[in-house]
């Protein structure tokens, strides 16, 4: 579900999906991660979840500003069970982990 961010969030990181024409994914949602804020040049749709793979029917996204998803973030430092982004469009996405 997308939601406004009106509130200070802390970064934990970033990343950038090289979005084309099949679906590409990003990282694992850090541990501590509970939102992510997604940016991308170009539409995008993207599809959220532990294993994800992007298609036409999922969530359009627009360049024409950043969208903020709750994710669920690893169990552990160094995890890797966080859920991921994937996306497919012609486009960067980019990825920011936040703590909320």
């Amino acid at each position: 579900m997308a939601y406004q961010n009106n509130i200070a969030s802390r970064i934990i990181s970033s990343e950038n999906i090289t979005s084309t024409g099949t679906s590409a994914q990003s990282g694992s949602a850090p541990f501590g991660a509970t939102i992510a804020r997604i940016a991308t040049s170009a539409n995008v749709n993207i599809v959220i979840g532990p294993n994800p793979t992007a298609t036409a029917a999922g969530t359009l996204i627009e360049p024409a500003d950043a969208s903020y998803f709750v994710v669920k973030p690893a169990s552990s430092v160094g995890g890797t069970d966080g859920e991921k982004i994937a996306s497919i469009g012609t486009a960067t996405v980019n990825v920011t982990w936040l703590e909320g």
